[in-house]
C-alpha cells in the first residue's frame, strides 16, 4: 500500500477510457469520491445519471482542488490544453497521471516550458480498449488483466509513482514500468503501426467492387479480424498518428520493404524459399 492517502480522484475526459476507469474505480470502492470532468456537458450528465461518477465538476480547477489524484484521459490533441491548467499544480501535493497513447506532446510541453523538476506527474498508459469509442461504449471491466505502462519522469517521487500503480491495480490491471522516452517507439510496434495497417487494409477492401456482394466479410473471417480496429475513432487516431509521426513513418517504410520481400518471394519459383519465409513469420511465443 502507498504511504500517501488518496481520498478523491478526478478523471478528466469521459470517453471510452475515462468513463470505463470511473466505473471500475467506483466498483473497486477503494476511494471516497470519483469525480468526472468533460468538455461536453451532456457527457458529464450521462456519467452522473448512470452512476459512473459520484459527482461531476463543471470547473476544472475546482475539480483539481477537491481531488488528490487526477487522471487525464483526453485525446492526444487536447493534452496540451489540459497541461496548461494542471501546470499550476506541478510539485504540489496533487498527483497527476495520463492515459495518452503517445507521450511526445507531454515531453515537448515539459521541455518547452523548462519544467525540469516535476515530481508529481507520473505518466501511464493502459493497453486496453476496443474499436468502439465514447462514454456509451465504456465497460466496467475494460482494464481487467490488462497491462498498464507506468512511465515516470526522471525526477518523479517514488511514493507518488506507487500511488499511480496502486490505482491501476485496484481496477484489476497489471502495471509495468516503461521508460517514457522509449514509450512511443514501443507503442509504434504494439499499437500504432497495427492500426495504420488496419486502416490501409480496410480502405483497400472498401475499394473492391467484387466484395460488395459479400457483406458478411466485415464480421466473419480473417479479413474481419484484421480490419476490426479500423472502426476506431478517426479523430483520436489522427492525433496519435501525428504526435508519433516520425516513429510511425519509419516503421511503415520498413513494413513496405517487408511486403516487397514477400512479394518477390511469392513471385519466384522457389517454393522452399517461400516456405522458409512463412515458417520464419510464425509469432515467437
Amino acid at each position: 500500500m502507498s504511504d500517501i492517502k488518496i481520498n478523491n480522484i478526478l478523471v478528466i475526459g469521459l470517453g471510452l477510457i475515462g468513463a470505463s476507469l470511473c466505473r471500475s474505480l467506483k466498483k473497486s470502492n477503494c476511494y471516497k469520491k470519483i469525480y468526472g470532468y468533460d468538455s461536453d456537458k451532456d457527457v458529464m450528465q450521462y456519467a452522473l445519471k448512470n452512476d459512473y461518477v459520484d459527482d461531476i465538476k463543471n470547473d476544472l480547477d475546482d475539480g483539481i482542488n477537491e481531488s488528490d489524484l487526477i487522471v487525464i484521459c483526453v485525446p492526444v490533441s487536447k493534452i496540451k490544453d489540459i497541461l496548461e491548467v494542471t501546470k499550476h499544480y506541478f510539485n504540489s501535493e496533487k498527483i497527476f497521471t495520463d492515459t495518452s497513447s503517445s507521450k511526445n506532446s507531454i515531453l515537448n510541453f515539459i521541455e518547452e516550458n523548462k519544467y525540469t523538476n516535476i515530481d508529481n506527474f507520473i505518466s501511464s498508459h493502459p493497453m486496453a480498449g476496443t474499436e468502439n469509442f465514447g462514454i456509451k461504449n465504456s465497460k466496467i471491466n475494460l482494464f481487467d488483466n490488462s497491462v498498464i505502462f507506468i512511465s515516470p519522469l526522471d525526477v518523479s517521487d517514488p511514493k507518488k509513482i506507487n500511488v499511480v500503480s496502486e490505482m491501476w491495480k485496484f481496477v484489476n490491471s497489471k502495471p509495468t514500468n516503461l521508460d517514457i522516452h522509449n514509450h512511443d517507439r514501443y507503442l509504434t510496434i504494439l499499437s500504432h503501426a497495427p492500426h495504420a495497417i488496419s486502416f490501409a487494409l480496410s480502405k483497400k477492401t472498401n475499394e473492391q467492387e467484387l466484395l460488395k456482394e459479400l457483406p458478411w466479410i466485415y464480421t466473419k473471417g480473417s479479413l474481419a479480424e484484421m480490419i476490426r480496429v479500423a472502426n476506431s475513432d478517426p479523430d483520436s487516431w489522427l492525433s496519435i498518428f501525428k504526435d508519433n509521426q516520425d516513429n510511425l513513418v519509419e516503421y511503415i517504410e520498413e513494413f513496405i520493404e517487408e511486403l516487397n520481400e514477400l512479394k518477390l518471394t511469392i513471385s519466384s519459383k522457389d517454393q522452399e524459399q517461400l516456405l522458409s519465409y512463412l515458417n520464419k513469420s510464425k509469432p515467437i511465443k
